[in-house]
């Protein structure tokens, strides 16, 4: 007779055991009965987790209409040592509107936010005091940030979506509620606030037994990178980048992407070898968690 099994880890590969056939997940702990490390070692900094809901994808155009934010300190293997604070707020947008599809999405209507004054205050004094900040795609939630709270421009942020190996970690996919149900939780929310805790836990799993996820991230975020754009690449070599892990920089209109500084030499020769004119030279600058996904 197959078993009922409590999901406690990740499947190896994705995959299940074959004699299982029920996973059970346990729902999410609230912020106050979190769990804290019973031995916190040093060093210790302050991290905050942040996800917002918007109006749209359009960083020019739509607006935040709900935004939360939960301050943590944590200790050298990125376990939880306090919770320093926490703050959720829905918002009104100035300009933009909320349509029916994204009602759909996040739950909240426009009558929802109609008498909402939104006070940036306490945020501004949560992610102001974070060593670092951290959202499940940073290059999505950040901009929305600044633009909201301009004096936060400049602060460290990492993503927890691409600064870990999701797959080398054990894990199928790096969406956020799939994640969730690989380490054996749920979350009925899914407001920003849901967001955040879902991030919580999430980041604070420990797939070796030695150290969280969010450790990882935080250290992986603090090391300064090189980012080297194709310069004058053709748009014959676009499958060639692709593959090479390069990404379209529609702006710039640019592949480019971001090594490690000991790797950069290589890629430099490669591409001037391989996929770009010879007039031209690959450009390169310097990125840390300052600048990193802006």
């Amino acid at each position: 007779m197959k078993k009922d099994i409590v999901f406690n880890q990740p499947a190896s590969n994705g995959a299940l055991a074959p004699e299982c056939d029920t996973i059970i997940l346990r729902r999410v702990n609230r912020l106050d009965q979190f769990p804290l490390a019973a031995d916190p070692r040093p060093p210790f900094m302050a991290v905050a987790l942040v996800d917002c809901e918007t109006t749209g994808l359009s960083h020019e155009t739509d607006e935040i209409i709900d935004l939360a934010v939960v301050l943590l300190e944590i200790d050298a293997y990125g376990r939880v040592v306090q919770i320093l604070g926490s703050a959720q707020s829905l918002r009104r947008p100035v300009e933009a509107t909320i349509s029916a599809k994204i009602s759909r999405l996040t739950g909240i209507t426009p009558a929802d936010v109609a008498d909402v004054h939104f006070d940036p205050a306490p945020f501004e004094q949560l992610l102001g005091a974070a060593d670092v900040s951290i959202a499940h795609n940073a290059a999505f939630d950040l901009p929305f940030i600044e633009r909201l709270m301009p004096q936060l421009a400049g602060m460290p942020w990492a993503c927890s979506m691409k600064e870990f190996d999701w797959l080398e970690g054990g894990f199928d996919g790096c969406k956020l509620g799939h994640l969730l149900m690989q380490i054996g939780r749920f979350n009925a929310g899914h407001r920003a606030m849901a967001d955040v805790v879902s991030l919580l836990h999430v980041l604070t799993y420990e797939p070796a037994g030695v150290g969280t996820i969010l450790a990882d991230i935080v250290k992986m975020a603090q090391a300064p990178t090189v980012a080297i754009e194709a310069t004058g690449a053709h748009f014959d070599m676009r499958e060639v980048l692709k593959s090479a892990g390069y990404r379209w920089n529609p702006d710039k209109r640019v592949w480019w992407q971001e090594v490690s500084g000991d790797l950069a030499p290589g890629e430099i020769d490669w591409l001037r070898s391989s996929v770009i004119p010879a007039r031209y030279v690959p450009r390169t600058y310097s990125v840390t968690w300052k600048t990193r996904h802006r």
